[in-house]
């Protein structure tokens, strides 16, 4: 199991201003705080998005491969039927 390095172990949220930024408006400070949540918050959702959109591509998949699967077996239908009248046709003839 790998350790987080030492500057990596406070949530960001609780890491203090850094350098001179102690001096920015009170603002753009709430902002600076505020950011790695809403980061947060924003990476969820493009994962939850992703996540959609895999399923659906899987499904569309799945979908096409069964779709594939009938029209052959429809042609191997078609093909056994056709044979059987063929092969019904020339009994018909023998006789």
């Amino acid at each position: 199991m790998k350790k987080a390095p030492a500057k990596m172990k406070k949530a960001p949220m609780k890491k203090a201003l850094v350098g001179k930024q102690k001096n920015l408006p009170d603002a753009l400070k709430k902002k600076i705080l505020d950011s790695p949540a809403k980061m947060k918050k924003a990476a969820m959702k493009m994962k939850k998005e992703s996540m959609a959109m895999l399923k659906k591509s899987t499904m569309m998949m799945k979908k096409a491969s069964a779709m594939k699967m009938k029209k052959e077996s429809m042609a191997m239908l078609k093909k056994s039927t056709m044979m059987m009248k063929k092969a019904s046709t020339m009994k018909m003839k023998k006789k």
